[in-house]
C-alpha cells in the first residue's frame, strides 16, 4: 500500500495537469460516440481537446524533465 501511496504521490507530483484534464477528452468521446450524426462541430471539439492534452502532456514531461535535470546539478 505504502508503494502505491507512493506512485500516486509522484504522478500527481510531476503529471498535475495531464491528469486533471485527461478526464474531459473522456467525456468528448463519450459524447461524440454517442451521437447520431456528428457535424464539424464535434470533430472540431474532439481534435482541440486531444490536441490540448497532448500539449498538456509534453510540458509536464519537460517540467519533469527540467525538475530532474536541477536536482542533478
Amino acid at each position: 500500500m505504502a508503494k502505491l501511496k507512493k506512485a500516486f504521490t509522484w504522478l500527481f507530483g510531476n503529471f498535475y495537469s495531464t491528469l486533471s484534464i485527461c478526464w474531459l477528452s473522456t467525456l468528448v468521446i463519450q459524447d461524440f460516440l454517442n451521437t447520431d450524426d456528428p457535424d464539424s462541430w464535434n470533430y472540431s471539439i474532439a481534435i482541440l481537446v486531444f490536441v490540448a492534452l497532448a500539449l498538456m502532456l509534453v510540458t509536464d514531461i519537460i517540467t519533469y524533465r527540467i525538475k530532474i535535470a536541477k536536482k542533478n546539478l
